[in-house]
C-alpha cells in the first residue's frame, strides 16, 4: 500500500499561506534551516505539519544549490524513516490549489515525475546566452552520457515526485565547494541519468519523457494547478506562455 508524503522544502516566508493550504493533508513534512524566524518555526511545529530543522551549509553553492539539496535530502530521509513509499517535493513558495485532490488522483508509479519541461522559443534569449559555459561544462563532465548537445532546454526543478529511494538518489547531488555557474537543473538531472546507467542521452522533451513522467498538464485537467506565492503565476498560466514553452 502506498504511503505518500508531501515534502515542503525551503524558507518560511509564506508560512501562514502554506500551512493554511495543507491543513487537511496527511503526512506533510516541512524541511527548513534552523535559522528561520522562531515565530514561523513555532507555527509549523504546532500545526499538522512535521517540522524538520537542518543546519545551513557553510557554503551556499551557485544559486543556493547546496541549501536546496541539503534540506531536500534530509527531508526525504526523514520521510523514509516514517515509512513513506512516495514523496512529492515542492518548494516552500509553491502550493497546489488542492493538494489533497492531487494526492488522491495522481497515478504514482515507479518513476520520477517532474513538474514540466521548459523549452525556450525563438521569442526569448536562448539559455546558452545566459550561461555561455553550459555547452563546455556538459561536454567536459558528461561527454560519455549526452549524445545531443544542441538542445539545451531543461526540466524545471520547482517540484517533482516519485518513489522514496529514487527521490533520494535523484536529489543527492554532492555539495559544491566553489561556484559552478550552471543551473541546478542540469547538475541534478544529468548526474541522476549517469547514475542510472543511461547512454546516448538527448536533452529533448521527446527523449526525457521516455524516462520521466510529467504532471503539469494533469494539474490543469484535475483543476489543482501549482501556484507561485512569490510571483503570482499558476502552472496553467505557464502552459499559455508564448516566450517559453512549458511541456508536461
Amino acid at each position: 500500500m502506498k504511503k505518500i508524503f508531501l515534502l515542503i522544502q525551503g524558507h518560511t516566508k509564506y508560512c501562514d499561506k502554506v500551512l493554511e493550504n495543507v491543513k487537511d493533508v496527511e503526512n506533510v513534512i516541512w524541511s527548513t534551516e534552523n535559522c528561520m524566524p522562531a515565530g514561523d518555526l513555532e507555527k509549523i511545529a504546532n500545526s499538522n505539519v512535521s517540522l524538520l530543522q537542518v543546519s545551513k551549509p557553510l557554503f551556499n553553492g551557485y544559486g543556493n544549490v547546496n541549501i536546496q539539496i541539503n534540506s531536500t535530502v534530509h527531508g526525504l530521509e526523514f520521510a523514509k524513516s516514517l515509512k513513506a513509499t512516495h514523496v512529492i517535493k515542492v518548494r516552500s513558495d509553491l502550493i497546489f490549489a488542492n493538494p489533497k485532490s492531487f494526492i488522491d488522483k495522481y497515478n504514482f508509479d515507479d518513476r520520477i515525475h517532474q513538474m514540466a519541461y521548459c523549452k525556450h522559443t525563438d521569442k526569448c534569449v536562448p539559455l546558452t546566452h545566459h550561461y555561455d559555459g553550459l555547452i563546455d561544462w556538459v561536454k567536459y563532465n558528461y561527454s560519455d552520457l549526452v549524445k545531443d548537445t544542441n538542445d539545451y532546454n531543461y526540466i524545471a526543478d520547482f517540484a517533482n515526485l516519485g518513489p522514496i529511494d529514487e527521490m533520494i538518489t535523484f536529489w543527492s547531488l554532492p555539495h559544491e565547494n566553489s561556484l559552478v555557474p550552471i543551473p541546478a537543473e542540469f547538475k541534478i538531472v544529468l548526474r541522476y541519468l549517469k547514475l542510472k546507467g543511461y547512454k546516448d542521452v538527448k536533452l529533448s522533451y521527446e527523449y526525457l519523457s521516455s524516462i520521466f513522467g510529467f504532471f503539469m498538464t494533469f494539474c490543469k485537467e484535475a483543476d489543482t494547478p501549482l501556484i507561485s506565492l512569490k510571483h503570482g503565476w499558476t502552472t496553467n498560466d505557464l502552459l499559455n506562455n508564448i516566450d517559453v514553452e512549458w511541456v508536461g
